[in-house]
């Protein structure tokens, strides 16, 4: 795991987030594999992650739901119509 400088529980929540956040697009968007290294990586930061929320009490659900946050979704578009230009060449319409 990444040697933290920063002895900030804020810092260190961000610093785990990002590189989970990173490792989660490389498999889930990416279609990727992890190396060894990276996956026993993520377990220690996931390990401490919790470790660190549970004091907030972060369930381990709300954890993953921020790792996860706006990679799976679509951007949110209002219906002007440069969001409905937008809308019309992602779906290949125009």
């Amino acid at each position: 795991m990444a040697n933290l400088i920063s002895n900030d529980p804020r810092e260190i929540v961000a610093e785990h987030l990002e590189t989970l956040r990173a490792y989660a697009t490389k498999v889930l968007v990416n279609d990727e594999q992890l190396t060894e290294e990276e996956l026993a990586d993520k377990a220690d930061r996931f390990e401490e992650l919790q470790t660190l929320c549970a004091s907030f009490d972060v369930t381990e659900k709300e954890i993953v739901t921020l790792v996860l946050k706006q990679m799976m979704r679509e951007p949110k578009r209002c219906g002007c119509p440069t969001c409905l230009a937008r809308k019309g060449f992602s779906d290949g319409k125009a």
